[in-house]
């Protein structure tokens, strides 16, 4: 269940029995959040924010969901990507092909999905995790100040571009 309960009264399952995504960092929060329940707080399963990385070149990452998943779910979405050819760290590293892309909302902006391509994008996963968890806007990533030169950037740019404010690109 949401508290990662068996029907095994007082067993508990976390990691790759659990089902999918099956990855070292969904089982460590599973591991974390399960400690707490039996410490006795109260605590439940979330599994939205969970970043997933293909650590392979170049570097592929997803947290949340994607805009066809978005766009089963209803309602209308806003799509911001922003290509690295733009971004001035990628260009310092000749590593310009790939792109980040934010999926959110239309109606408030809240983001619900961000993917990456590129050489060194599993560095971002932190970010696209926190920016999920915390129930983030496109105005709240996009007026984050982000430190130039970084491929950082291209998740504010993208968010910029969702909104149709785009800088860069």
């Amino acid at each position: 269940d949401d508290q990662c309960r068996t029907s095994m009264r007082g067993i508990f399952a976390i990691g790759d029995v659990t089902g999918e995504p099956m990855l070292a960092h969904r089982a460590m929060a599973q591991g974390e959040m399960v400690a707490e329940i039996v410490a006795g707080h109260n605590r439940s399963w979330d599994k939205r924010s969970i970043p997933a990385i293909c650590f392979t070149d170049p570097e592929l990452i997803t947290a949340g969901l994607s805009p066809e998943e978005a766009k089963r779910l209803g309602g209308e979405i806003k799509v911001g990507l922003f290509p690295f050819a733009a971004n001035g760290r990628a260009m310092t590293k000749l590593s310009e092909d790939g792109f980040v892309r934010v999926v959110a909302r239309a109606d408030n902006h809240l983001v619900l999905g961000i993917q990456a391509v590129g050489q060194g994008v599993s560095e971002l996963s932190t970010a696209f995790g926190l920016a999920l968890e915390m129930g983030a806007r496109l105005e709240d990533i996009a007026g984050t100040i982000h430190a130039h030169p970084t491929q950082g950037e291209g998740f504010q740019e993208a968010a910029l571009k969702a909104m149709g404010h785009a800088l860069h690109v």
